[in-house]
């Protein structure tokens, strides 16, 4: 049997836990591991010389809306739980590694953008029309020295690093990410590519054009956070009693049938820290009654107070006795569903 600590924290759970609609989650990029990986990129661009510094936006898929020079960035990577929740959904969460090379990818479309490249002559001269068909599907030559190998793709039967190939604005900005990497030593490595060409031309359209104010700053976003009101689990296309269900640590329902969120005409005392001052003596009284270690009994009381302070509950403070009653009660009824079942779950 999994420990509690771990039942308490499943995937469902906290899916439940943060299933409301995707723009009331608070997610913002100040503060977010985000900020730090966007900070190195705008070091990455200072030591290039460039006085662009593109606009980043949270929104539900990676990408620069088209022509507009500001970066959407997935929402999940604004916050750990998120992330998680991702990773093991799809699997296909970025590493830090890969975050960084995503972003000077982005950033490359932005400053084409920005300074409106795709329009000019000798871009297109380089990397072809900008007009050309953008197809989903193309038939890459994994072997192919025209193009740099920057980020990962699968197309069909094939697989590499072939994004470049996809479209002429793709080859332009995985040229970019590519000479943007510090210690990529793209002469050294394309030396004897014929993609050298377009890493040379980016290297000196660069030094020309770094310390011009760009063309363009702003644009329509493409699904902003603001316009996001699926819940979270309408956005993974989960249904909501399956997951709860299956939500083996999810306690927010039992707790409101216990505490109050908007009581009236006196003082209320918050119920998270209520049941925090009584901490001690419910875990003590909890492992006495089900004689379950206290192992197993502290994560369930921590959680039952991590829960009663993010859902803002409370308790008038005539009632603390008989609360402190019904918490006692609650809690062990699920430690020794827990016990019993593997799952701390009151059906």
């Amino acid at each position: 049997m999994a420990n509690a600590k771990e039942i308490l924290n499943n995937l469902e759970t906290k899916l439940m836990e943060m299933n409301r609609p995707i723009n009331t989650l608070n997610l913002k990029i100040e503060g977010s591991l985000l900020e730090k990986r966007i900070d190195r990129l705008f070091s990455e661009l200072k030591r290039k010389k460039i006085h662009f510094r593109p606009k980043f936006y949270l929104t539900d898929t990676w990408g620069c809306p088209n022509k507009v020079p500001s970066i959407g960035i997935p929402f999940y990577y604004a916050d750990p739980t998120l992330s998680a929740i991702e990773d093991e959904l799809n699997g296909d969460l970025e590493d830090e590694h890969e975050l960084m090379m995503t972003l000077r990818h982005e950033t490359g479309h932005a400053i084409n953008y920005a300074y409106r490249l795709f329009e000019t002559q000798d871009w297109q001269d380089v990397f072809g029309k900008f007009t050309e068909p953008y197809r989903d599907f193309f038939l890459p030559n994994p072997r192919s020295r025209e193009f740099v190998k920057h980020l990962y793709q699968q197309v069909g039967p094939f697989a590499g690093r072939i994004y470049a190939q996809k479209h002429p604005d793709e080859d332009f900005a995985e040229t970019f990410a590519v000479w943007l990497t510090p210690r990529s030593n793209w002469r050294q490595k394309y030396r004897h590519w014929s993609a050298i060409r377009k890493l040379k031309y980016v290297d000196g359209l660069m030094e020309k054009i770094g310390p011009q104010k760009p063309l363009v700053t702003n644009g329509g976003l493409f699904h902003p956070i603001e316009e996001l009101n699926l819940t979270l689990l309408e956005y993974y296309n989960k249904n909501e009693e399956r997951s709860r269900e299956k939500a083996q640590g999810y306690v927010d329902d039992v707790l409101h049938e216990i505490f109050s969120t908007n009581g009236k005409g006196e003082k209320r005392i918050p119920a998270g820290g209520f049941i925090e001052k009584n901490r001690a003596g419910l875990v003590e009284m909890i492992s006495h009654w089900t004689g379950e270690n206290t192992s197993s009994v502290e994560p369930l009381v921590e959680k039952l107070i991590a829960r009663s302070k993010e859902l803002e509950l409370n308790l008038s403070p005539h009632r603390q006795s008989r609360k402190l009653i019904e918490v006692t009660a609650l809690a062990t009824t699920l430690v020794m569903n827990y016990v019993y079942e593997g799952k701390f779950m009151i059906h």
